[in-house]
């Protein structure tokens, strides 16, 4: 059970996406929030509140009357319209999960009624249907709108759910004023990625054996070299894989093999910078307007502000799908290295032999294509601008555009690996390389060989291609699990 009270990281989000775990709100959250609510109910008295005393957008300067359910209701209806494709069941749970842990932070004035409905929505796993499009990276507040409606029971949840009696008008803005949609598909795609990492690292050291490459391009030394963050982990990674080297092939690799770790590492840098801004972000009250309560001289405040703006989250999304479209070409390049006689020794495109074979000619195509998409994601979402609401919001950071780019380039990576993994695959076999093969990178062979059995003949490749980009989970649980062999360079390589 992971108790859901402020601080929830990136790893037990997952967790509870998948149904791995269950989630609730300690006894001690709500009592905290009881209290939070009481004191922004008294400073709400005394002053204008935007969304609880006065219209929203542009409609700030018009006061509301205060009649309580009606107007919470008229304002979550009118903004509870989107479109789009329908968000995944793990993304919904996700996004429930980050805002539950974002009111038990506490700052929203929120009822705790509210909180608590919200929770047992995620504990009954009885779900809002949510769809893609309705943000602009200024708060997600069609999929929140929505999923009020389904907490009020005038949107049906996938399982049956008591309907909230009432939802005060403080609860209506507060409740919505969040990104945690956009924040619940980031957090989840970085999980992915940092998978993805681990499997290219292995599949990496299958290429790498299959060229018979250089390793002093992984040496400690020469990733330091590098001067940049990220690569010296992205080339300790592939050093642990790789195990005892053979002679190299030649004094000096190809970029494919020789940059792998360079661009590999901006990766690296980029999932991380990613991820500490989801975490940050996760564990923060940005509700607009913000309540200041309980400061040690007793002092309260109602924030009116833009720290829901997620200028710097658009920015580290933008940043991680560059990065995927920098190593994306590297990766396509072993694969053309893997299907090139000259490096391999074998026929073209690893056919089996046979005049005119295509072997995994087609594959180079799919890999391309994959590239195409990448590097189409990788297009700063974050350039954009537009102005809404008659002028009273005149740009937007695009955060829930910049994500739905990412989670592109992270489906495309993983076909990009998994191309790659057939070529390397049908090399080391071909080439009856496997036995020097050590440790972690041993295990992942066997398992992928196996999968992927060793007919070459020109055939139908997609239940391959399919069979390998199945394997790519399975592979990063072995490089996870399974110790790796000592790095031990060549005595007779060339320095």
């Amino acid at each position: 059970m992971i108790e859901i009270a402020g601080a929830l990281g990136i790893d037990e989000l997952r967790r509870i996406a998948d149904l791995e775990e269950e989630a609730s709100v300690p006894c001690a959250v709500l009592d905290r929030l009881a209290t939070a609510h009481d004191e922004a109910r008294d400073l709400a008295e005394h002053a204008a509140v935007y969304g609880r005393s006065t219209g929203v957008g542009a409609n700030k300067d018009t006061a509301v009357a205060d009649d309580g359910d009606a107007h919470a209701r008229r304002l979550l209806r009118s903004h509870a319209v989107d479109a789009g494709e329908v968000v995944p069941d793990r993304v919904v749970r996700a996004m429930l999960a980050v805002r539950l842990n974002q009111l038990a932070v506490g700052g929203s004035g929120v009822e705790p009624a509210v909180v608590a409905a919200l929770a047992e929505m995620l504990r009954r796993d009885a779900l809002p249907t949510v769809r893609t499009l309705g943000s602009i990276g200024t708060g997600d507040l069609t999929a929140l709108a929505g999923t009020a409606l389904t907490l009020l029971g005038e949107r049906p949840a996938s399982t049956p759910l008591e309907p909230l009696g009432a939802w005060g008008s403080e609860s209506a803005l507060s409740f919505i004023s969040s990104s945690a949609l956009t924040i619940a598909r980031a957090a989840l795609a970085v999980t992915e990625l940092r998978k993805l990492h681990q499997v290219w690292s292995a599949v990496c050291a299958l290429s790498f054996h299959a060229l018979d490459g250089n390793a002093q391009a992984y040496a400690e030394a020469a990733a330091g070299a590098s001067a940049a963050p990220g690569v010296e982990a992205a080339a300790a990674a592939v050093r642990a894989l790789i195990g005892p080297v053979p002679e190299p092939a030649r004094i000096q690799d190809p970029f494919a093999l020789r940059i792998a770790a360079i661009t590999q590492g901006v990766v690296v840098t980029a999932a991380d910078r990613l991820a500490d801004q989801l975490e940050a972000l996760i564990g923060a009250a940005q509700e607009n307007p913000l309540y200041v309560l309980g400061a040690d001289d007793g002092s309260r405040a109602v924030l009116h502000h833009g720290a829901f703006f997620q200028a710097q989250l658009a920015a580290e999304l933008d940043a991680t799908a560059l990065a995927l479209a920098q190593t994306s070409t590297v990766t396509f390049s072993r694969l053309r290295l893997l299907n090139e006689p000259a490096f391999t020794g074998l026929p073209p495109f690893l056919g089996d032999g046979e005049p005119g074979a295509s072997g995994l000619m087609m594959v180079e195509y799919v890999a391309a294509g994959a590239v195409a998409d990448i590097r189409h994601a990788a297009q700063p979402a974050a350039l954009g601008t537009i102005v809404l609401s008659r002028g009273a919001e005149e740009d937007a950071p695009f955060a829930a555009q910049a994500v739905a780019q990412l989670e592109d380039a992270v489906v495309a990576t993983r076909t990009l690996i998994a191309c790659e993994l057939l070529g390397a695959v049908r090399v080391v076999r071909r080439r009856g390389v496997a036995d020097r093969l050590t440790g972690a990178l041993a295990d992942v062979f066997a398992r992928a060989s196996a999968s992927l059995g060793s007919d070459d003949a020109d055939r139908d490749l997609r239940p391959d291609l399919e069979r390998a980009t199945a394997l790519l989970a399975e592979i990063a649980d072995l490089v996870e699990g399974a110790p790796s062999a000592p790095f031990v360079s060549s005595a007779s390589a060339v320095l």
